[in-house]
């Protein structure tokens, strides 16, 4: 009787299962981790935001307005280019050192407060009421991916809510 060795190691077929199934797994594994990967980067956002919230009320509380540290219309961001996926150091200047804004070392997006008196027009985009009131609006703007297409985040003097500029794509960019 006659027995023939197997010789020790996987078929092609056992090694075509198994990379058909690590394929699956890393198609339906990607996409999930990059959600989280953008999560994580809007936080900087969110957090630097509602720091601005709390900072421009603390300052119309001293000063009776809040601070224009972008003027009154949107146009004027820091750092100036939107950062990307790769963060930048901040660029601080005297506008937010006079708000007490500092974010800690680098950022991913770039930001704007605008702020203005009753009566002063805001941007339409912000559907602040302006004919009897002092209101601020803040923007966080970044590109979570380089792939050339923008998030904004934003915040009003007038709402507690936070705004996505692509909540209707799904959070996302």
């Amino acid at each position: 009787m006659s027995r023939h060795l197997r010789s020790a190691g996987f078929t092609t077929i056992e090694l075509l299962v198994g990379v058909a199934i690590v394929g699956i797994l890393a198609a339906v594994a990607i996409p999930s981790f990059k959600g989280y990967v953008y999560r994580g980067r809007v936080t900087e956002a969110v957090t630097v935001l509602n720091e601005i919230k709390t900072r421009q009320e603390a300052y119309r509380s001293r000063f009776g307005n809040y601070a224009a540290v972008s003027g009154n219309n949107w146009g004027t961001y820091t750092p100036a280019t939107v950062p990307g996926s790769q963060p930048v150091i901040w660029p601080s200047s005297p506008a937010w050192e006079m708000l007490g804004l500092r974010p800690p070392g680098y950022v991913r997006f770039r930001y704007a407060t605008i702020a203005g008196f009753p009566g002063e027009a805001a941007p339409a985009s912000t559907n602040l009421d302006t004919a009897t009131n002092f209101w601020y609006a803040a923007q966080a703007e970044g590109d979570l991916d380089d792939d050339g297409n923008t998030f904004i985040l934003e915040v009003y003097s007038q709402s507690r809510t936070m705004f996505n500029s692509a909540a209707g794509t799904g959070g996302w960019e």
